[in-house]
């Protein structure tokens, strides 16, 4: 009995030795696991950013000067990648970057009131003020305003960033002042009325009604009017235009990039879009109702010169082909 006692002791002892080791086993496992996660997860200290892996390292690399940028990164840690120059006049970086492209260069439009006050550089933008005679109250300002010009006196001189301040007539005379503009377009009807009654009566012996223009074709063909329309409107018109009615925001960006440079055909390209987008059908209209209205008239007059002149045309060829039968 005593032997068996021992035998037993030892199967215990031994059972229990072979529990511990697998629980270090499972534990040295752990910790070095741990290692590993710590040393992969670790980052680059401040100044330095994270390559791609490379052999299963990660590498951190120094950046890449102001007026460059990264064409390959490092392949020793704390290395430098390799940089290219952006092209001068046309790209910049202001500050140490691991870009892999240069930021463009703004253009400064002139038909937006804008010039040149400082020329573009590898490591600065283009800065762009309002012409003479021009001003924009805004502290980034991408379109200026054209000066007022005063009847009565300044108070203050227009200058980069505010309009005119003019002195105001009295208000007897600005009363009798807009009462003399009121009547005057009345005036003028009315007299053109009387002479046109009268000729008519000389001419013809009775008078003749006015005739009444052609109305216009709510779906009227824009194809061959988008670079008039197009003129009538500022760039950022266009933009807002074309966002309300269809165009997406990526589309606008594609177009800007394609003519950095060229804001006019930016307009033409993005109402291009928008009308074939949209369609024939109710395209006229939906432009006439978003635009502005002085925007709106011109179109609608020009629109409505073109239609008379076709009509007119055809007229004058359908009556030369009837005497040509007769």
């Amino acid at each position: 009995m005593p032997g068996l006692w021992v035998l037993l002791s030892l199967i215990f002892t031994l059972i229990a030795g072979s529990d511990n080791a697998q629980v270090n086993a499972v534990n040295h496992k752990g910790l070095e696991l741990t290692k590993n996660i710590t040393k992969k997860d670790a980052g680059c200290r401040k100044g330095l950013y994270l390559a791609s892996p490379n052999h299963e390292q990660h590498l951190c690399c120094q950046p890449c000067p102001a007026g460059t940028r990264k064409t390959a990164d490092c392949s020793v840690n704390e290395g430098n990648p390799n940089c290219t120059h952006c092209k001068e006049g046309q790209e910049y970086t202001e500050m140490e970057n691991y870009l892999d492209y240069c930021r463009r260069c703004r253009f400064c439009d002139e038909g937006h009131g804008l010039e040149v006050e400082k020329h573009c550089t590898r490591t600065q933008n283009t800065k762009c003020r309002c012409k003479e005679d021009f001003f924009c109250s805004s502290s980034s300002c991408d379109h200026c305003a054209p000066c007022i010009t005063c009847e009565h006196g300044i108070i203050e001189k227009c200058t980069q960033t505010s309009n005119t301040k003019c002195k105001e007539k009295d208000s007897k005379s600005n009363l009798l002042w807009l009462l003399c503009l009121l009547l005057l377009p009345v005036a003028a009807i009315i007299c053109g009325l009387w002479i046109y009654r009268k000729h008519n009566r000389e001419t013809t012996g009775y008078f003749k009604p006015t005739e009444m223009k052609p109305m216009i074709c709510r779906d009227v063909d824009l194809s061959k009017y988008i670079t008039y329309i197009a003129e009538q409107m500022t760039i950022n018109q266009v933009k807002e235009f074309v966002r309300r009615n269809g165009i997406n925001e990526a589309k606008v960006d594609e177009i800007k990039n394609n003519h950095p440079q060229d804001t006019a055909e930016q307009k033409v390209q993005l109402l291009r879009n928008w009308y074939q987008f949209h369609g024939k059908k109710g395209a006229y209209d939906t432009l006439i109702k978003s635009v502005q209205k002085r925007i709106a008239e011109n179109i609608q007059d020009m629109i409505q010169k073109d239609i008379t002149s076709d009509d007119e045309n055809t007229n004058f060829r359908n009556e030369n082909e009837r005497q040509s039968f007769a």
